[in-house]
């Protein structure tokens, strides 16, 4: 079973400066972090509810990249 939980950064680029964005950790049954995708949005809300339906459908870690990018 796995958990994927949104996990705030403070991250900073050449043309944009400083910002915050929200990325994706999937965690399994032990609390141990199997994979993350960093800088998936500014917006913590679609971030959660991306990160819910990756929850609630059991998502293989290994298809969490894809999965995001398919989604935004």
């Amino acid at each position: 079973m796995f958990r994927y939980v949104v996990v705030q950064e403070e991250l900073s680029n050449p043309d944009l400066g400083r910002y915050r964005s929200y990325g994706i950790s999937a965690v399994n049954k032990r609390g141990e972090r199997v994979a993350f995708v960093s800088d998936v949005s500014p917006d913590p809300k679609l971030t959660a509810e991306i990160a819910a339906l990756c929850t609630v459908g059991q998502l293989d870690p290994e298809q969490l990249r894809d999965v995001i990018l398919n989604m935004i």
